[in-house]
């Protein structure tokens, strides 16, 4: 009975010699069969393209890893991305590893900007419960949680990553507890603004 690799794709059996013998269009039809050999061979022979392609952009060898990785495993989860009609198998894998490192520097920059605009946020919300009254005395309002975490950001000056790291929280659940402490607070200070304006109105 014949095998799944009987006529051309017996060349895959000769191990890595064997592939160097064969063409993009062989190496791509067993790519898309899950031929761990392929596989193998096709990141041995260039992945030091992949990491060159990425440092280029990155500069950064812990990004450049993560980066070649997301590669090679994209290469085994979709090989039907990869068309040879359209270039060389090596071409590809070097514009992949370009495009996602731009993608991650862009990321990057994402990131910093909100990180950058949530502090700043911030800080015009600290300014606003400063002119009002000490924010420490305000703080004794709030639940233990939204407390521990506003006055690691405002008193701290810390950012939402590393208040999240000090809490063993996750981000999202920081900045949830950051922002219903805010809104607690500020209905707190307007509603003893408006105590003490009716206080003084009905005062003979």
């Amino acid at each position: 009975m014949a095998t799944s690799y009987d006529s051309e794709d017996h060349d895959a059996s000769l191990g890595h010699r064997g592939m160097e013998t064969l063409s993009d269009v062989r190496l791509s039809r067993l790519l898309r069969e899950r031929l761990p050999e392929a596989h193998a061979y096709v990141f041995r022979q260039w992945v030091r393209v992949v990491r060159s392609a990425s440092y280029r952009i990155l500069r950064s060898h812990d990004s450049v890893d993560d980066v070649v990785q997301r590669v090679f495993e994209e290469l085994w989860s979709h090989p039907e991305r990869y068309n040879p009609v359209r270039g060389p198998l090596v071409q590809y894998l070097a514009m992949q590893g370009r495009s996602r490192s731009i993608d991650l520097v862009r990321s990057e920059i994402s990131r910093t900007r909100r990180e950058s605009a949530d502090q700043a946020a911030r800080d015009r919300s600290l300014g606003a419960f400063e002119e009002t009254s000490e924010l420490s005395s305000w703080l004794e309002c709030l639940p233990a949680g939204e407390r521990e975490a506003i006055t690691l950001a405002y008193l701290g000056q810390l950012t939402y990553k590393e208040v999240a790291l000090q809490l063993a929280l996750p981000p999202g659940t920081v900045k949830s507890r950051i922002r219903k402490g805010l809104i607690r607070l500020r209905s707190e200070i307007s509603h003893e603004e408006l105590e003490q304006s009716v206080t003084m109105t009905a005062e003979p």
